[in-house]
């Protein structure tokens, strides 16, 4: 028989979903990995269980997260992880994944 709770458990993760540390400043400005950053117009916050939150619900908390940006760079997916869900390893960003420098 389908059990809610063993779906709650269990969340996938797209494989383009980065690992992070977020705080929300002041909505739509968050700090994550201790960089200013901003969160895109329609971003989606998923709390550890699944439902959508909205970003002032965060305001001064520090959460582990997987997240997806946009193409401008903006945050556009965030789910906020549980103990277990972070203990899994993923990788985080790169600082030099999205630009290139030339002497």
């Amino acid at each position: 028989m389908f059990s809610l709770n063993s779906w709650a458990q269990t969340r996938e993760f797209p494989a383009a979903a980065l690992r992070g540390s977020l705080e929300v400043t002041v909505p739509p400005q968050v700090v994550l990995d201790g960089k200013l950053d901003q969160l895109s117009p329609g971003a989606r916050i998923h709390g550890t269980n699944n439902m959508l939150l909205l970003s002032g619900a965060l305001v001064g908390q520090k959460v582990k997260v997987n997240y997806i940006r946009e193409i401008n760079g903006a945050l556009s997916e965030v789910w906020v992880l549980t103990e277990a869900e972070a203990a899994v390893k993923r990788p985080t960003a790169n600082p030099s994944r999205f630009f290139t420098f030339f002497d």
